[in-house]
């Protein structure tokens, strides 16, 4: 017992030093110097726990969200101020462009947009002609803080822990951003037709000033900060390569394991998304990734469904497999949550892969100190870094065997 409580006392310093370490770099944001930086600290840290073939990958970075969001509010503010024929246009161009980010990820307006150059760092071992592919993933890049992840951000995510409160209808800002814009379209066009009344007049007013005040708050949240991004995602990095390195020694024959720390995971998973995309030709059926994000506090979970629409499910044998495992009792309580933001599982899912994301929630529904200045590694509980680690490499596990019982993790 004593060995044991040693040797996990041992994995929670050597976790906690990587995530010192990146902590240390808090202005590493998408294309930074510091983003480098810790890219090049993580490529030693890969060869360090036994991987060899360590490589990076250049992604390029799309612009950041409250850049695209700010902007297409900005100009839906504009359309109901113009009204008219003008507006009309204006106001559908925004409400249109914005619909395509949330279901494309790729809107007009963001094409407009100066974006930065990222990296991944890759590290692959195992078999060279594989029958199975395991890929541990987490971002590498701290977000911005901002005073809207906060207090606001809070109260809007309890919904989404509390199985009491939760609800799948619960909107995302996002999603309610793009209610706003097509409000306007249908308030300008009405009254460019030749409608009338207080009732309009009035609405078409507060629909300006919410889109104007929801501009202001997102082109305020572009603004560059720093922060040190112990929790998001310095201890989801730390849990990729605790992970790595305990499946590195258990790593049957014909499986081939991939470690993935993505740049630009801020920039609407930039460089997740250059990463799959350069290997759409992997087997959706032997290949399944697990993420990492955020898991240095709080109840463990793993993302049943993501995104500002909730529209990507993850529904593979892997969701299936965390159920069961969680069911072991080895682990404690870890259950399925809704998430309102894609992450880099998420990008997986949408490629076809089979994913599971594991993120750690307190009770207020956001990660421990998310994107605040107090996000440090002091404030970091290193077991429950440890937890979601060895939870993914249990179900991992489950999966290479094909088994999903308790005897499949021991």
């Amino acid at each position: 017992m004593n060995e044991e409580r040693e040797k996990s006392l041992e994995r929670q310093m050597r976790a906690f030093h990587w995530v010192r370490l990146l902590a240390e770099l808090p202005g590493r944001l998408a294309g930074t110097s510091e983003e480098r930086e810790a890219a090049e600290r993580v490529e030693a840290w890969l060869r360090e726990i036994g991987i060899d073939e360590v490589s990076s990958q250049p992604a390029r970075a799309r612009p950041h969200p409250a850049w695209v969001a700010g902007l297409h509010l900005a100009v839906g503010a504009l359309a109901c101020a113009f009204g008219g024929a003008l507006g009309v246009v204006i106001a559908g161009f925004a409400a249109y462009s914005f619909s395509r980010e949330l279901r494309a990820r790729d809107s007009l307006f963001s094409r407009w947009l100066t974006s930065t150059h990222s990296l991944n760092v890759i590290g692959r071992a195992g078999s060279d002609a594989p029958t199975q592919r395991v890929v541990l993933c987490a971002e590498l890049d701290a977000r911005q803080p901002g005073w809207i992840f906060s207090e606001f951000l809070a109260a809007w995510n309890a919904r989404r822990v509390d199985p009491a409160r939760a609800s799948r209808t619960t909107r995302s800002p996002a999603a309610v951003a793009e209610i706003l814009l097509w409000s306007a379209v249908a308030a300008v066009l009405a009254r460019w037709l030749g409608a009338s009344g207080f009732l309009l007049a009035a609405g078409t007013l507060l629909l300006g000033v919410a889109l104007a005040a929801g501009a202001l708050v997102s082109l305020l949240q572009a603004r560059p900060a720093n922060a040190p991004g112990a929790n998001d995602n310095a201890s989801g990095v730390s849990a990729m390569l605790t992970a790595a390195e305990q499946l590195l020694a258990l790593l049957p024959r014909g499986v081939e394991l991939w470690v993935v720390a993505s740049g630009a995971g801020g920039a609407d998973c930039s460089g997740m998304r250059a990463f799959v995309d350069s290997h759409r030709d992997w087997s959706p059926e032997n290949t399944l990734f697990i993420h990492y994000r955020s898991v240095g506090g709080g109840a463990l979970h793993y993302i049943e469904r993501e995104g500002p629409l909730g529209d990507t499910a993850y529904v593979s044998q892997l969701a299936e497999l965390a159920r069961r495992v969680s069911a072991s009792g080895l682990f404690g309580e870890v259950t399925p949550v809704d998430w309102p933001e894609d992450t880099e599982g998420g990008v997986a899912v949408r490629a076809g892969f089979q994913a599971l994301s594991l993120i750690s929630l307190e009770a207020d529904g956001l990660p421990r100190n998310q994107r605040l200045a107090s996000d440090l590694p002091a404030s970091l509980d290193m077991e429950a870094v440890i937890r979601a680690s060895d939870f993914g490499v249990a179900v991992t596990r489950a999966a290479l065997r094909g088994e999903a019982g308790p005897i499949a993790i021991l």
